[in-house]
């Protein structure tokens, strides 16, 4: 009669299973950021609903969408991006004090720069379904612009493989083998 659905990261179904003596089809585990407080996030789910009316995944997607995973190893994998959170707005900050230093006004910048990171949001939004959607934005870049020189860029340098180096040891946390800090040594 009763239904489960537990919001702490670190709970397993497994235990949730043994503390409460519910069956598996009652016993949900839930991931989100604050952004479904605006309806704006996504949910992670698992397992998958098994209400007769599939009203708990219902409920998850009127929050801004919801992701059944398949297992709880594919919801470990998919809360890495959640911890790149931070470093977005880092990136914003380190693009704004670049502003700054050449000369723009510090409201101005940080203006400019929400809107425009929104817009290509909103971009990577559409059709986002579509796992070629990506793919898609990158190779619509002007041949020989700013944006395609600024991807080669940040292949050289590495940015982008530093970004899974990260995601790798994020998940290495939560998974209980490491601290998840990238070793330099």
């Amino acid at each position: 009669r009763h239904t489960l659905v537990s919001l702490v990261s670190t709970s397993t179904i497994e235990g949730l299973l043994h503390d409460t003596n519910l069956p598996a089809e009652r016993c949900y585990k839930m991931i989100c950021l604050p952004s479904v407080s605006t309806l704006q996030g996504v949910c992670l789910m698992v397992p998958k609903d098994h209400s007769d009316d599939n009203n708990i995944k219902t409920m998850f997607e009127s929050l801004g969408g919801c992701i059944e995973c398949e297992s709880e190893e594919v919801m470990r994998a998919m809360m890495v991006p959640t911890g790149l959170m931070g470093p977005m707005y880092a990136i914003l900050q380190s693009n704004r004090d670049w502003l700054v230093e050449k000369g723009v006004p510090p409201g101005d910048a940080s203006f400019f720069l929400a809107k425009l990171y929104l817009g290509m949001m909103r971009d990577a939004e559409k059709d986002c379904r579509d796992p070629e959607r990506f793919d898609n934005l990158i190779d619509e870049q002007t041949p020989g612009g700013l944006n395609e020189q600024s991807i080669e860029n940040l292949k050289r340098m590495n940015a982008f493989d530093s970004y899974r180096s990260a995601m790798d040891s994020m998940l290495s946390r939560l998974e209980g083998k490491t601290d998840g800090y990238v070793d330099n040594t």
